[in-house]
């Protein structure tokens, strides 16, 4: 695997945590849009760059497997350490850092920059 340096991690794993979140700002956003009812601070450059971000996400998860999505919501969406991923799953400590590592690489893939 290529290295990826410490900025962009930390840009991949803040994508990854916010993902739930922008998807539903995103649906908010398509639904104003879709009545017309148009705020002035967003413009449709937002909704597609919103989008573009929501869709390599999604590709990202797609990539993993049934365990490893299981253990990347606890991580993302949950923002469990691997303390608490342990306690419920039974993971070592490594098996926790491949998944998020997996995630974020796969990501970066994603967004082009490996």
């Amino acid at each position: 695997m290529e290295k990826i340096n410490r900025e962009s991690k930390k840009f991949y794993e803040r994508e990854l945590k916010q993902y739930w979140e922008n998807k539903k700002r995103l649906c908010r956003l398509l639904d104003r849009a879709e009545k017309a009812v148009y705020d002035k601070n967003t413009s449709s450059r937002t909704i597609i760059y919103l989008q573009e971000r929501i869709q390599n996400i999604e590709i990202t998860i797609k990539q993993l497997k049934p365990f490893e999505k299981e253990i990347f919501e606890l991580i993302f969406k949950e923002q469990l350490d691997w303390k608490e991923c342990k306690f419920r799953k039974n993971i070592d400590k490594n098996t926790y850092y491949n998944i998020f590592n997996k995630a974020i690489y796969l990501l970066a893939k994603e967004f082009g920059e490996i």
